[in-house]
């Protein structure tokens, strides 16, 4: 990597983040769905009270081990994920440690695959930043100059969750770095349409959320 121009340098790197981020963010969903699929979804052939006391069980046991993963291994993967990424950002110049990424995806997996009120967008923008600043690590970047890492990571993640490139790249630009103007722009976009191209290929191209027609009356 340090024999390529500094602007080829720049690119391939953009590129590497964007498919480690996307990568991770359909993994992540893949992970929810796979728990879901063999717990709740599963219990909704069953009679009602099954469903009742399975459901209780199913909640609490995977809130209780994901409670435990935060406070065992690694408390700043708590939270959303975005305010995180932001804070990690500004302050630590886009470092972010990697047992940060791997509690998360797993706490996160279990807590909204397992039914809890908790949404996929703020733990792969976290997800795919996290292992896109370790990616850069890995490449050569210093923990002193991570946050294009940082950043493009955060776009790619969220446009791999929900197939939307451009809302990502304003999403980074307005919530993390706070400026529409910012210099990284190019990697962002770069690496935003990278991990949205990694979920299509993966997961095809249905969207994020199936609205179904109501039907005309009969």
């Amino acid at each position: 990597m340090a024999r390529l121009p500094v602007k080829t340098r720049g690119i391939v790197q953009t590129v590497c983040f964007g498919l480690a981020a996307g990568l991770v963010a359909v993994a992540f969903h893949l992970a929810i769905h796979t728990i879901f699929e063999h717990g709740i979804q599963r219990l909704t052939h069953q009679s009602t009270e099954v469903f009742l006391v399975g459901s209780f069980l199913i909640i609490s046991g995977t809130s209780a081990i994901a409670g435990w993963l935060l406070s065992a291994f690694c408390p700043e993967a708590a939270g959303s994920g975005i305010p995180q990424v932001k804070l990690a950002f500004w302050k630590d110049m886009g470092e972010i440690p990697f047992r940060v990424v791997w509690v998360k995806f797993i706490a996160g997996a279990l807590s909204v695959g397992g039914g809890a009120s908790l949404g996929r967008e703020g733990p792969s923008v976290q997800l795919a930043s996290g292992l896109s600043s370790n990616l850069g690590g890995f490449l050569g970047m210093p923990k002193h100059k991570r946050r294009v890492a940082c950043a493009a990571g955060a776009a790619a993640g969220l446009a791999a969750a929900f197939n939307t490139p451009i809302a990502a790249v304003t999403l980074v630009l307005e919530e993390v770095i706070g400026d529409l103007n910012s210099r990284m722009l190019g990697s962002i976009l770069l690496a935003a349409v990278v991990g949205a191209l990694v979920a299509h290929g993966l997961l095809g191209e249905q969207p994020a959320f199936t609205l179904r027609g109501a039907g005309s009356p009969e």
